[in-house]
């Protein structure tokens, strides 16, 4: 079997493309694949009819490297005249559309992406890092393509920072699946709004619980897409109790502040004691605990709305969830602490 035949054998290319010769260039530490097309037609790749050849036009692909040296396939490929289409390339069995790497080796430059950085992969595989990203970017939309219609009848929105918190994306992913179903630059309105807008009348009606912090563009943004959102729009867990959380940090600093000027430090280095769950702070700490709460009255009026709030999420009726909201936060206006006040406010 001659080196002509070995590759033939390796690519599998089908019938009428076949590989014409395979030249080493040492200069370049390279092996050009010369392929041709030995076809007089060919399917239009819009509209798949079969139209004569028109004339053709050489083309370069990058493949898997042979013996560390890198591989290219090279082809004069055919130009097809469609009575609709006009003039279209005929499409290539061993890459995508104008992608100037073949298939597998985009799914090998993929497989390590899985493994390491982009800029990383880029310099291995002798590539810039805007080709690495392109390959990428058509595995992604490969990906989209072969996804099945999914129910987004649960969904959480959120927003994630990344290049040392300068730049904001927008992420929406399936409740119910743990994947994601969009990502949008910025953290506006109109980056959640991309997403509804790609849904259909019926998906959007189908929608039963958004779940999201309390940034006020995804609300209006949910408010105008989503039906009857006041009873679908859900404001998730951490979010509320961090505010709760931040609310009895700043009275412990008031209040530490107010009794250190009477020559009390009880309060003095205590801040993990208030903000961490009971039942996770050993037998020593939640005695320390106790006393505190006898002796810092306004920070431990703060804890027990906090500890009280941790609570109502266990409620299955909607009726006796939103009754035990209101009774807290008639509790919490009782007291009259500001930072309290101010929780109150947005829930």
């Amino acid at each position: 079997m001659d080196m002509d035949e070995v590759l033939e054998h390796v690519l599998a290319l089908p019938k009428p493309w076949k590989i014409e010769s395979a030249e080493l260039d040492e200069t370049n530490k390279a092996v050009n694949v010369h392929v041709t097309y030995e076809g007089s037609s060919g399917a239009c790749p819009e509209c798949g009819k079969v139209c004569k050849r028109h004339d053709s036009v050489e083309r370069r692909w990058r493949h898997l490297d042979l013996c560390n040296y890198q591989t290219w396939i090279v082809c004069r490929v055919p130009r097809l005249k469609c009575e609709e289409h006009k003039v279209l390339t005929l499409q290539v069995p061993w890459a995508d559309g104008w992608a100037r790497f073949t298939a597998q080796f985009e799914c090998v430059a993929i497989d390590w992406l899985k493994e390491a950085s982009m800029t990383a992969v880029a310099r291995n595989l002798s590539l810039s890092w805007d080709q690495i990203n392109g390959i990428q970017e058509r595995a992604v939309a490969r990906g989209e393509e072969r996804r099945e219609a999914i129910s987004v009848t649960r969904i959480g929105v959120d927003e994630t920072s990344f290049q040392k918190r300068h730049e904001y994306v927008t992420i929406v992913t399936n409740l119910d699946g743990s994947c994601v179903l969009h990502v949008a630059d910025g953290r506006g309105r109109e980056s959640l709004d991309s997403f509804f807008e790609e849904l259909s009348e019926e998906q959007l009606k189908g929608i039963e619980v958004v779940a999201m912090d309390m940034h006020q563009p995804y609300i209006y943004s949910a408010a105008t897409f989503v039906p009857d959102i006041l009873t679908r729009l859900c404001f998730d867990r951490f979010h509320v109790a961090q505010m709760f959380a931040k609310a009895v940090d700043q009275q412990r600093r008031s209040e530490t502040k107010r009794l250190m000027k009477e020559g009390d430090d009880s309060l003095k280095g205590t801040r993990y004691l208030w903000l961490k769950r009971v039942a996770g702070l050993p037998r020593k700490l939640r005695k320390q605990l106790a006393v505190l709460l006898e002796t810092a009255t306004s920070v431990g009026d703060v804890w027990a709305i906090k500890e009280a709030a941790s609570k109502l999420w266990q409620y299955k009726s909607r009726t006796w969830a939103q009754k035990a909201w209101i009774g807290l936060c008639k509790a919490a206006r009782q007291l009259a602490i500001p930072a309290l006040d101010k929780v109150i406010d947005t829930i």
